[in-house]
């Protein structure tokens, strides 16, 4: 008798055993089916080996389809082909117009060495020394200007990976401005097209609106990308941040400041959100939600409909739709994060 129950058991450890397996070797494969069409198959891969679905994040940050709104979005789903050749020395002409740089100087401070320019501009020596062939690098004075990035003709940007863990290649600085304050100079930098569209809102802001406070353009990426703290994003040169215009002006523009709904120049700012909206390279705009609510209001009250109000705002549906969608630490300024472009290889 005990020797039955005993075999009974070992049946039912093994039957159990076996279903644990059947259920392991599943779950990739219906987390693998459940995946969005648009995500990339080395992604789903990915997922499927690692048997998880989906991060709450991925939705978060994630590029958005929409179906009735291609004069606001663009196809950001492009991968550029491994068998494209690069560098892409016969690219079309951009198609943005906007002002440039050719190359970027830095002005020496009291306690800056060769050692500061290789850590904030991510060069080494033998780097500076090729773009600064007439400077002794080893006998710097304060005041000293050293080129620390010129254009490269031959190479146009690339944001690869993703925004929260990628890269920039031939990353571009964005332009000084008599108008507008690039608050980092040597964390300003981005792919063509996000400078590009920035500089050009920007520029047409100040045109609209003369006479208008600074605004700070804050971080976008480092020249080679990568992680910038504290954002866990601005790591492939697809973000920038750029304070609200205010009713007000700030105490100073050593940093963002923080604006209260009723300082909020919400006509100036709804101007500078639908502008960079209408340039058709943004994916998303990160934005307080109770800035949100100012700024629909407004466009209500101008005569927007429901269908576009409905698709540029998060507010005041609590779920993950609209360009332009809450994130915490926005009240000081808009994040804007553009798509990824043909000339992004291993965008995401």
């Amino acid at each position: 008798m005990k020797r039955d129950l005993y075999t009974d058991f070992v049946m039912i450890r093994r039957i159990y055993c076996l279903c644990l397996v059947v259920l392991f070797l599943s779950v990739p494969a219906l987390a693998f089916a459940a995946q969005p069409q648009s995500a990339s198959a080395a992604s789903l891969l990915k997922t499927a080996m690692m048997g998880v679905g989906p991060l709450p994040g991925a939705s978060v940050l994630g590029p958005m389809e929409f179906e009735d709104f291609d004069d606001l979005v663009r196809d950001h789903a492009w991968v550029m082909p491994e068998s494209q050749q690069w560098p892409m020395n016969e690219l079309d002409e951009p198609i943005v117009e906007t002002r440039q740089k050719d190359e970027k100087w830095h002005t020496l401070d009291s306690w800056h060495s060769v050692a500061t320019l290789r850590s904030l501009y991510r060069r080494n020596t033998s780097q500076l020394r090729e773009l600064n062939p007439d400077i002794e690098l080893s006998n710097l004075e304060e005041g000293d200007k050293v080129r620390v990035w010129k254009r490269d003709e031959e190479n146009f940007t690339e944001s690869r990976g993703e925004p929260q863990s990628g890269r920039l290649v031939y990353g571009e600085p964005m332009p000084e401005s008599d108008d507008y304050i690039v608050l980092f100079p040597h964390r300003s930098f981005g792919t063509y097209y996000a400078i590009s569209e920035t500089v050009r809102v920007l520029d047409e802001y100040y045109e609209v609106f003369p006479g208008a406070d600074p605004l700070i353009v804050g971080d976008a990426s480092f020249r080679t990308g990568r992680r910038i703290s504290p954002h866990s994003s601005h790591q492939s040169g697809r973000d920038i941040d750029v304070t609200l215009p205010r009713l007000d002006p700030p105490p100073n523009y050593n940093r963002f400041h923080h604006v209260r709904r009723d300082n909020l120049d919400t006509a100036r700012t709804l101007w500078l959100l639908t502008n960079l909206l209408e340039g058709g390279y943004v994916e998303h705009i990160f934005l307080d939600w109770h800035h949100q609510r100012s700024l629909w209001n407004l466009a209500k009250e101008q005569g927007a409909p429901e269908e576009w109000l409905d698709e540029v705002f998060q507010y005041p549906r609590r779920t993950r739709t609209g360009l332009i969608r809450h994130e915490p630490g926005h009240a000081t300024h808009f994040h804007v994060r553009f798509a990824c472009q043909e000339t992004d290889r291993w965008c995401r």
